[in-house]
């Protein structure tokens, strides 16, 4: 397995690097890979979890726009995924991706997809095989939307940003995709702004590194976990499954975001927010399967989980947007609550039994303040898994009737 890619700032400067070590830095976690497990006589992968497998098991809705009473076609719901650095092979990837046996077949066309360079942007192979995680599970969530790759110049909180910002006033996306993150400090107390905008759905990891992670802790961000995942088929339910715990997912409580109002229900332990809140596959032991550089590989990590759920609320937008309704949003503001909120559905108690299977098992180690902590999966709510994994059509029916 590959480690867990890291970038940190130190915080006198803007600069980052690599640090694995030490919480003094700020780390910004990318996605843990396995290396390839394609049987090189089939070209297929042997583990983990492919695309249709991936929709099935977690209910997944295909949703295309429509045609409105006046005649013209919905909105199309648009989908931004902000990564760092380049990499050329990106549309050729999700090519062999998509038309593998394995996924959709070789008489499959994948989705049409945008990617925009930020000036000055070089390869790092470091951060290819993230690019083309995100961007595949995203195209295989959600095949119907309009879909945008976003690489910054750097993986400088300042160039990630600014990637943030194109993505939010030029692209004008819906949805925000971030599978990276560093590890929760006051110091990113400046850049809340960024993730402000109240006709946008902000997702972020919460990392691997078992440390609380920013901007998954921004309030204004839904802080997307990990889980291990199994299918568990039976005859009466061919698609069920079972999830618990991925030991190294980051969670736990803030040391420096208050806790927003949608927690104080379920978060009574702390004034601080927690973070997850909701939980995806991520163990890469059954992760996903992905192709980089040609090759398959089976992927995990938070930086898996956070694209899935991005696609997931994509879908919601989509179906409201069908009905000519405002599109869903999660900032929350610390005044009136918007009826489009995100989180004000998710955390709905009189919801929650039809929107998510509740993750029971295992332990997590995340922090609290600055001690870290092992956390247990229980019943309903906990900083291990959050809410627990969800029923992407029952929560996208929930979500549309907001």
């Amino acid at each position: 397995m590959r480690e867990a890619k890291k970038i940190t700032e130190q915080q006198n400067t803007k600069s980052l690097k690599e640090d694995t070590e030490t919480c003094n830095y700020y780390a910004i976690t990318a996605a843990a890979a396995t290396t390839s497990f394609a049987n090189s006589y089939i070209n297929a992968p042997s583990i983990g979890f492919n695309g249709i497998q991936l929709l099935s098991l977690y209910n997944i809705p295909s949703i295309k726009p429509i045609l409105l009473s006046n005649n013209k076609m919905a909105k199309k719901v648009k989908i931004a995924i902000i990564i760092a650095y380049t990499y050329p092979k990106l549309k050729d990837d999700l090519y062999n991706y998509w038309t593998s046996p394995s996924n959709f077949g070789p008489n499959s066309t994948p989705p049409n997809v945008m990617v925009y360079t930020m000036p000055g942007a070089t390869v790092n192979s470091g951060w290819s095989s993230e690019s083309c995680l995100d961007l595949q599970i995203i195209c295989t969530i959600n095949p119907n939307a309009d879909i945008c790759v976003v690489e910054a110049k750097s993986n400088s909180v300042k160039d990630l940003l600014a990637a943030v910002n194109y993505a939010e006033n030029v692209i004008r996306a819906d949805v925000l995709s971030m599978s990276w993150g560093g590890n929760d400090s006051a110091s990113f107390s400046s850049y809340s702004s960024s993730f402000s905008n109240q006709n946008i759905c902000y997702c972020a990891a919460s990392g691997d590194t078992n440390y609380v992670s920013w901007p998954a802790v921004s309030s204004n961000c839904i802080a997307v976990g990990g889980t291990t995942l199994l299918w568990t088929p039976t005859n009466v339910s061919p698609t069920s499954r079972t999830e618990f715990t991925w030991p190294s997912a980051g969670c736990g409580y803030s040391k420096s975001v208050l806790k927003p109002a949608y927690q104080n229900a379920v978060n009574t332990n702390s004034n601080y927010r927690c973070i997850p809140d909701l939980s995806l596959v991520s163990n890469p032991t059954s992760g996903v399967h992905i192709v980089y550089n040609g090759k398959w590989d089976c992927i995990g990590g938070t930086s898996a989980a956070a694209p899935i759920f991005a696609a997931m609320l994509s879908i919601a937008n989509q179906q409201r947007f069908n009905s000519g309704k405002s599109p869903l949003t999660t900032v929350y503001p610390k005044s009136q609550v918007p009826s489009n909120s995100v989180q004000k559905c998710l955390y709905n108690p009189n919801l929650y039994n039809s929107m998510f299977t509740d993750v029971v098992i295992g332990t997590c180690v995340g922090t609290d303040g600055n001690t870290q902590k092992k956390f247990s999966a229980v019943k309903n709510f906990d900083p291990a898994t959050g809410l627990g994994s969800p029923n992407c059509a029952a929560m996208c029916n929930n979500l549309f009737n907001l």
